[in-house]
């Protein structure tokens, strides 16, 4: 007679591993590290997956555009307020401004930026882009001179660009940004407009923009303060630092 035990103990541990792959293979799945379906086109051309349109949205992501594009668009923007484009394109091209974007970049790194935008509100510091109540609680404290005794305070160069405000103002706003950051760019549309209007407008405020471009992760930033420096030659410094922040997806 032939011994079934044998082939029972030469089969139960194959069934108890073969049953441990099951359940490991359908705990993965559920939890979506193993993705069954067709295989995304953009993969099989070895395409970034995350570049390919999700269900429902309009358009995929734009890939960032190359210098030489950034610079094309840069000036093309000039064109908008009809500077002296030859002007304006050898002083892009010659990269004479670079040594001013560094000052601003050195002067940052001095007091601690290290993220844009960041804020100096007579010397007290607001990182990001908050809400404009946050400023309008800070700066309030600062002209009827009740800030907290326990606030911490920096000497902050002021830089070379012009300033929008009266000088006199009893406040002074610095801002480190980065023309081609989405953040500095949500803080051009959302805090900045009530700011001028309720702040700087009114003389309350006085406003300086100093350059901190983020080059590691944003190419085109250090091109775009380059520029705006090279409009500031012809007077056109805040009418293009506006342009720039305005159509940041375009010339990006």
């Amino acid at each position: 007679m032939k011994d079934s035990s044998q082939g029972q103990i030469l089969t139960i541990p194959v069934a108890i591993l073969l049953g441990s792959f099951v359940i490991a293979f359908t705990i993965l799945v559920h939890g979506g590290i193993i993705k069954l379906g067709k295989v995304p086109v953009a993969v099989k051309n070895n395409q970034n997956p995350s570049a390919v349109a999700s269900p429902g949205s309009a358009t995929a992501p734009q890939a960032p555009k190359a210098e030489a594009d950034i610079v094309k668009n840069l000036k093309s923007t000039a064109s908008q307020l009809k500077l002296d484009q030859g002007k304006f394109d050898k002083c892009l091209d010659s990269g004479e401004k670079a040594s001013s974007v560094k000052t601003d970049l050195d002067d940052g790194a001095k007091v601690g930026v290290n993220g844009t935008p960041s804020f100096f509100i007579n010397g007290r510091n607001i990182a990001g882009a908050v809400p404009f109540e946050q400023f309008k609680t800070v700066i309030d404290e600062e002209l009827v001179g009740n800030a907290p005794s326990t606030v911490t305070r920096q000497t902050v160069a002021v830089g070379d660009l012009p300033p929008l405000g009266s000088k006199s103002a009893k406040v002074t706003m610095i801002e480190f940004s980065d023309y081609q950051c989405p953040f500095c760019g949500r803080h051009f549309t959302q805090a900045e407009p009530q700011l001028k209007k309720e702040y700087i407008d009114t003389g309350k405020v006085v406003f300086y923009y100093r350059d901190f471009p983020l080059s590691q992760i944003h190419p085109g930033a250090q091109k775009a303060a380059e520029a705006a420096r090279c409009a500031g030659d012809q007077n056109k410094y805040w009418e293009y630092h506006d342009l720039l922040f305005q159509n940041q997806t375009n010339i990006f």
